[in-house]
């Protein structure tokens, strides 16, 4: 008779799983996504569509509108004749005093408070005309329409001038 031996079998361990090479690249993950995140944060524009003007009166407001003109270069007129903003530099580093003045429009900020307190003297609504060339900056319709929420100018119009102006 054969003998039979008992194989005896080791007790296995509850299983481990390592799992510190899945938080670094979590960590990894987090880090790219907060270096890769702008944190420029844009003012509210609130822009809302022209009424319909069936049942309105045909009264010519009080107060002619005010003329913003943004020319291809991006800088940015008052009127026809006083130049409110420099040309637009895409180069200017974030956080530099340059960038910051060229994005906050300081002048024009002032020209459209000093037309708000005007229109509200007279008891009237300002009213702006931007009127843009078809080649000027994106951003700098962005910084303008900024400047006006920061006047409190709510009526916007807005056109493209030709090609060279």
């Amino acid at each position: 008779m054969a003998r039979h031996k008992k194989l005896q079998t080791e007790e296995q361990e509850d299983p481990e799983m390592n799992i510190s090479s899945m938080i670094d690249c979590c960590f990894l993950l987090l880090i790219y996504f907060l270096v890769a995140t702008s944190l420029v944060s844009e003012k509210k524009l609130d822009i809302s569509i022209p009424a319909s003007t069936a049942g309105a009166s045909s009264k010519k407001p009080p107060l002619d509108p005010a003329r913003i003109i943004l020319r291809g270069d991006g800088s940015v007129m008052w009127g026809d004749d006083l130049p409110v903003a420099e040309a637009y530099n895409e180069a200017a580093e974030p956080g530099t005093s340059e960038y910051r003045s060229q994005r906050e429009l300081e002048q024009l900020v002032e020209q459209l408070k000093n037309f708000k307190s005007t229109a509200d003297s007279m008891d009237a609504e300002p009213i702006v005309m931007l009127t843009g060339a078809p080649t000027a900056p994106h951003q700098r319709i962005v910084d303008i329409m900024a400047a006006l929420a920061t006047a409190n100018i709510h009526s916007v119009g807005i056109s493209t001038a030709n090609p060279e102006g």
